[in-house]
């Protein structure tokens, strides 16, 4: 999970020597929106793609470094640090540097989401429900014993949307019962945003439920 383990190692370096026309070539043959600019083994900054195409291909880097993004992540970092840095910057290239701010390579975003596609979250099979809850009332150990009393087991849990009163979990579990789930979330005071049964239970209820799975399905 620490961030090293992921870095591309077949990325070339660019300098803030280098031109535009070097840099511009190396984020066409990497299909990045980004790219680290270095400088005596440190990152100066990010060139943007939206920057460059506008610059002179003679142009030397380094008469823009004003220009830079300074995003980057340290070598003590995790995975899921990525994640934010990605969604923040609009980039799907990161710089990883060292507690002496050497730069050490780059991580890609297609190379984090091919990682955590191999989660068990991801990967094993079950069905994804969204509750919500008052976020004084939120309780991991509630949610588990819920889902668990009822034959269930929680694949994965993630928060989502959540705000000074209420806070939204995303859930995949594996169950044979969905409804009765459902039901007791419902009997304690949860929410349950993406219903997967009627409350009339229906006769369209397994089929409903049965399109929701193909659609879930990851």
């Amino acid at each position: 999970m620490i961030i090293t383990n992921y870095i591309s190692n077949d990325v070339l370096t660019l300098y803030e020597s280098d031109t535009v026309a070097k840099a511009e070539q190396l984020m066409i043959d990497l299909g990045v929106s980004h790219y680290p600019v270095i400088s005596k083994g440190k990152v100066k900054g990010n060139i943007g793609w939206n920057i460059i195409r506008d610059l002179g291909k003679s142009e030397s880097l380094k008469d823009h470094l004003l220009d830079l993004e300074p995003f980057y992540l340290h070598d003590n970092s995790i995975l899921f640090d990525s994640l934010h840095v990605f969604s923040e910057n609009e980039t799907n290239i990161i710089p990883i540097i060292s507690f002496k701010e050497k730069f050490l390579g780059v991580v890609l975003e297609e190379t984090v989401i091919e990682e955590l596609a191999s989660f068990q979250f991801i990967t094993e099979f079950g069905v994804y429900m969204i509750i919500t809850t008052p976020i004084k009332k939120y309780s991991t150990s509630e949610i588990a014993n819920i889902v668990e009393s009822n034959n269930g087991r929680i694949l994965g849990m993630l928060l989502a949307n959540t705000d000074e009163d209420s806070t939204q979990i995303i859930l995949k579990i594996s169950a044979e019962n969905i409804n009765s789930i459902g039901d007791t979330f419902e009997r304690f005071g949860y929410q349950i945003s993406n219903k997967y049964f009627e409350d009339s239970k229906q006769e369209l209820l397994k089929e409903r439920y049965d399109q929701l799975q193909k659609f879930m399905e990851v």
